[in-house]
């Protein structure tokens, strides 16, 4: 089953940091009406919510995939 991690916060900088160091797939989403940053990562495992539940400013949290439609 495929795990999705979201990490929000309004440090991009420590976003970015963080995402850069993964080793899955990730992207970094940005509202900029709110000054709010989510990076959203595919395939992280639980040790990796573990580390971005604990940085400074953010809000961890993860979904399994339960279903999904792909688009050709």
């Amino acid at each position: 089953m495929t795990r999705v991690l979201f990490v929000e916060g309004k440090d991009r900088a420590i976003l970015a940091t963080f995402a850069r160091g993964l080793r899955v797939p990730w992207r970094l989403l940005s509202s900029p009406g709110q000054k709010l940053w989510l990076l959203e990562s595919t395939g992280a495992g639980v040790e990796i919510e573990r580390v971005a539940a604990v940085l400074p400013g953010v809000r961890a949290w993860a979904f399994d995939v339960v279903e999904e439609h792909p688009v050709d």
